[in-house]
């Protein structure tokens, strides 16, 4: 019984996704006639050949897919394969800063002459944007900028409209570090990356440490120097550019969590979870996760629960250089876990951890299609995340990508469906002005969306 229970549900489940699917197509349709503004006649065939020649829409939630960005241009207009780059995103476009690769000498830091050895060459002094709805990417500034030259696992955060870009290292990876909090505004001119001047008592120069904002407050977690590795807590109060120590751990006298780089931040309700990390030698665990209270500036653990349908320990695997980006659902805030490595195994699996219930799922429809790691994510406000970069494992090789993925981590509302499905059809909707597609009825969220 219960087996043709599930069977029935099934194949509910796949007729509504059709349905739905199909509605929206419908929809689109009659939206296309309006915006063509032609005669009935001729709308008909100008529609009509334009949902022959593209496929039907169709919204694919759980699945990662690639995006295709690069035009017949002879020009090449996206950036190189890289590796410790790190990006973040608004719900019109994803910044891309930093980066490493040694295969590409000459590629990046060094188009300026600003650096004097051809190592330094191997980073890419860079910031790029890429435009969700134009799908076209654009190098919004580059050694000419007067950028940081620390461009390798810096800690990279978007607070409204203003990115906040946090440590790194230079090359040789730990002799080069900084403690130094740079911010631009990319939508506005002229573009340049600030330093922020400071005072206090600030971290010591790191990289691969974590950020959270929060409450006038930027706190910054962990890093390393190439040597040491800290989990200490540092909290800067940027209306006075003001740093002090919050928290020091000493895990030799007390049970504080151990210190560690490449890990990954959440924050909810005063709390700071910390995924994964470890060190040169180490990599930690996720089934137990450290967690610092602001409130009571004490670090605590709390164990989560398995995935009773994945495989045992039904956890995933201990890992460093993954990916990690949160969402607020009806059921809570969650946090969405892909890629990494240990130091011997590569993992492309992704995993979803509820911080109130503390349950973790495998999302077993969710796979990055390669194993992947010192790559980086980021999410829009309706759910979307987007991956890119990183070093990929395949066919026992390691190699650098500058490939470019979404997956919907959770169904949004209609009107984020609706929109991407309209974005699908009529791809070139951005030539339109604001007041034209005002006109048009579209929602003003959207439209300024296209005019970000």
């Amino acid at each position: 019984m219960k087996i043709l229970l599930l069977l029935v549900f099934k194949t509910l489940a796949r007729l509504l996704v059709h349905t739905v699917n199909r509605c929206f197509n419908v929809l689109c349709f009659r939206f296309i006639r309006e915006v063509v503004n032609v005669e009935e006649d001729q709308q008909v065939f100008n529609v009509g050949e334009t949902m022959e020649r593209k496929t039907f829409y169709e919204f694919r939630p759980f699945e990662v897919c690639a995006i295709d960005y690069r035009s017949e241009l002879a020009v090449r207009k996206y950036p190189n394969a890289r590796s410790g780059h790190r990006i973040v995103c608004s719900d019109s476009a994803v910044y891309c800063f930093g980066g490493y690769n040694p295969r590409m000498p000459g590629a990046g830091a060094g188009r300026s002459g600003n650096n004097e050895n051809t190592e330094q060459l191997c980073l890419f002094q860079e910031l790029w944007k890429y435009d969700i709805i134009r799908k076209e990417w654009s190098l919004l500034m580059d050694a000419n900028n007067d950028l940081p030259l620390e461009l390798a696992s810096n800690a990279m955060l978007l607070c409204g409209e203003t990115i906040m870009i946090f440590g790194g290292s230079g090359f040789p990876f730990g002799l080069n570090c900084s403690n130094k909090l740079y911010v631009c505004q990319p939508r506005k001119l002229p573009k340049e990356m600030l330093e922020i001047q400071v005072k206090g008592d600030p971290p010591p120069p790191q990289y691969g440490q974590g950020i959270v904002y929060t409450d006038n407050h930027l706190y910054t977690v962990g890093g390393t120097n190439g040597f040491d590795y800290t989990l200490d807590v540092h909290r800067l109060h940027l209306p006075s550019r003001t740093w002090e120590r919050a928290y020091e751990c000493r895990p030799n006298i007390r049970e504080d969590p151990a210190g560690r780089y490449r890990h990954e931040l959440a924050y909810n309700d005063s709390k700071i979870y910390v995924f994964g990390g470890g060190t040169s030698e180490s990599a930690f665990i996720l089934s137990t996760i450290p967690v610092y209270d602001i409130k009571t500036n004490q670090w605590e653990y709390v164990v989560t629960t398995p995935d009773s349908k994945a495989r045992l320990p039904g956890t995933p695997a201990a890992r460093k250089c993954h990916s990690c980006v949160q969402i607020r659902t009806e059921q809570g805030v969650e946090v969405i876990v892909a890629g990494g490595y240990d130091g011997n195994a590569y993992f492309r699996d992704i995993w979803k951890l509820n911080l109130m219930s503390l349950q973790w799922t495998l999302m077993k429809k969710s796979r990055l299609p390669y194993p992947l790691f010192f790559h980086d994510a980021t999410v829009t406000t309706d759910g979307c995340m987007y991956v890119f970069g990183g070093i990929k494992f395949n066919n026992n090789t390691d190699v650098r990508t500058h490939s470019l993925y979404k997956m919907w981590t959770t169904i949004p509302r209609l009107s984020a469906i609706a929109w991407e499905a309209l974005l699908h059809y009529i791809p070139n909707l951005h030539s339109r002005t604001k007041e034209q597609l005002l006109e048009l009825g579209i929602p003003r969220q959207f439209v300024d969306r296209i005019h970000d």
